[in-house]
């Protein structure tokens, strides 16, 4: 039976315990963290095996290693992005009349933290700023989770295969098709999706009246966020809309990009 992802959620909070108080025992850390020893053993011992934690052979005392600062190279502070993106949206929803958007990737969701419906002549729908999308579900998620460093997507895809049964988890243990969908993605450089038909392969149980075409936008050659055009499905055909609108919305990407690169190296 899944723990729904209880064991994850413990898994977090001994390396925050261990963050926060290093090189300590297993004792110290049931206090800190309200896991049995018995419980934290079994913690300990996988961290141990995956070298993000280390057991002094003689003392018996645990602490993080180094392995544990490749963790922090996924993590992105990314709403100051949306500074720099507003203006180029604005001027790539004025091309494209649909609305656009940008979402970043937190606590495992996509976060919408741009949009320009109120500007749009076709109000599709109200999607707040702030609103949290799915990741693989959409194809703003599935553009990000593509082109994201790989311990990311892989920590993503787990959390998620950890989950008890639902639409997100059932989709991220079917390896084979979602495997298929991000290597498509990753090959063409970006993401579609059609109602319930994303980058050319269907999901059952999904069915939504837009349709998205959706692109990463990197810094470092690692995707920061991803941003999309978004319109009525019956309106056209994805092909229809890719030919239309990708151009100009790779052109966006790059310019957000680049900005947004020259900003980080100030």
């Amino acid at each position: 039976m899944r723990d729904n992802g209880r064991g994850t959620l413990r898994a977090l909070a001994v390396l925050r315990a261990l963050n926060v108080e290093n090189d300590t025992t297993v004792l110290r850390l049931s206090a800190m963290t309200g896991i049995s020893r018995q419980a934290l053993y079994r913690i300990l011992e996988t961290l141990a095996s995956e070298g993000y934690v280390a057991r002094h052979a003689e003392s018996g005392r645990y602490r993080l290693t180094s392995l544990v600062r490749a963790l922090s190279e996924g993590f992105k502070d990314e709403q100051w992005i949306g500074e720099i993106a507003a203006p180029e949206l604005e001027k790539l929803q004025r091309k494209v009349v649909w609305p656009t958007e940008m979402a970043i990737c937190q606590n495992f969701t996509m976060q919408l933290i741009l949009s320009t419906r109120r500007h749009s002549p076709f109000v599709i729908d109200y999607g707040n700023i702030g609103a949290v999308l799915p990741i693989l579900r959409t194809a703003l998620g599935i553009a990000y989770l593509a082109h994201c460093p790989r311990p990311e997507r892989d920590l993503i895809l787990r959390f998620y295969r950890e989950q008890g049964p639902s639409l997100d988890g059932d989709l991220a243990r079917n390896r084979t098709r979602i495997a298929r969908i991000l290597s498509a993605t990753r090959t063409r450089g970006f993401a579609t999706r059609h109602r319930n038909v994303f980058s050319g392969i269907a999901y059952p149980d999904i069915f939504d009246t837009n349709a998205t075409i959706a692109v990463p936008v990197t810094v470092g050659n690692e995707a920061v966020a991803s941003i999309g055009v978004t319109y009525i499905a019956a309106a056209m055909t994805t092909a229809d809309a890719v030919e239309r609108y990708l151009r100009a919305l790779k052109a966006t990407a790059r310019t957000i990009s680049r900005l947004a690169t020259e900003k980080r190296r100030k």
